[in-house]
């Protein structure tokens, strides 16, 4: 059996953006300061605990506690309730990924899972007001581990236990950041490009790369290359 991994920011739903200003002003507002920057590429662990951690660690010089990133991970997700119930507009599928998914659940020999860097109640309030069905799919958040690779390898394992199978011949994640290609190959996974923040590194890194899922074939095809022998 075969393992196909899925990121959610940036791939399944398009929240990149939106998650980075919320997760800005919620934790600036946890510490009562000015402007704090959430973007990715400035963080050691680009997951939801990790960047919290850091930047609290950044702005006051001291170990966060659990009580800081819990009023953290509730004030995220109470910014996320109210622009859904302002905006909902801006929450929205990447265009095709509701029908790939159903796609891949048909599909003889493959498993799905999610690896996500966010916390779980923060992905599945995306996941849901942005109209895509998960039910079923194991899943791994920065609930578990603040490191993204150690999430991949969870949420290996609980789609091991999913479908109580001993291990999985191949596995290929797909994923919207650099980072994602990064921890895909250090842990011997294939690795398919979604969105435009990995499309220079087709060329460069020799990966397969779609702008969405619309051209559901084309994507289905990458799958099925990545997890040839």
């Amino acid at each position: 059996m075969n393992l196909v991994m899925l990121d959610i920011d940036g791939t399944l739903t398009q929240s990149y953006e939106y998650d980075e200003e919320i997760f800005g002003l919620a934790i600036a507002e946890v510490l009562g300061c000015g402007p704090v920057s959430a973007d990715l590429n400035g963080y050691v662990d680009k997951s939801s605990t990790g960047v919290t951690q850091e930047a609290i660690r950044r702005i006051t010089g001291r170990t966060p506690t659990e009580e800081q990133l819990e009023e953290v991970k509730r004030n995220v997700l109470g910014r996320l309730e109210r622009m859904h119930q302002e905006s909902p507009e801006s929450f929205a599928d990447v265009p095709g990924a509701q029908r790939f998914l159903e796609r891949l659940r048909g599909l003889d020999g493959i498993g799905i899972a999610i690896a996500t860097g966010c916390w779980k109640s923060e992905a599945l309030f995306k996941l849901q007001a942005s109209g895509l069905y998960v039910g079923g799919i194991p899943m791994a958040t920065s609930d578990d581990d603040r490191n993204r690779t150690r999430i991949m390898q969870m949420a290996v394992e609980r789609a091991r236990e999913f479908y109580a199978c001993s291990g999985f011949e191949r596995v290929v994640y797909i994923g919207d950041g650099p980072w994602d290609l990064q921890e895909a190959r250090s842990l011997g996974f294939g690795f398919i490009g979604i969105g435009p923040r990995v499309q220079a590194l087709q060329a460069s890194q020799n990966i397969p790369w779609h702008p969405d899922f619309v051209k559901i074939e084309a994507v289905l095809a990458s799958v099925t290359a990545a997890l040839k022998p």
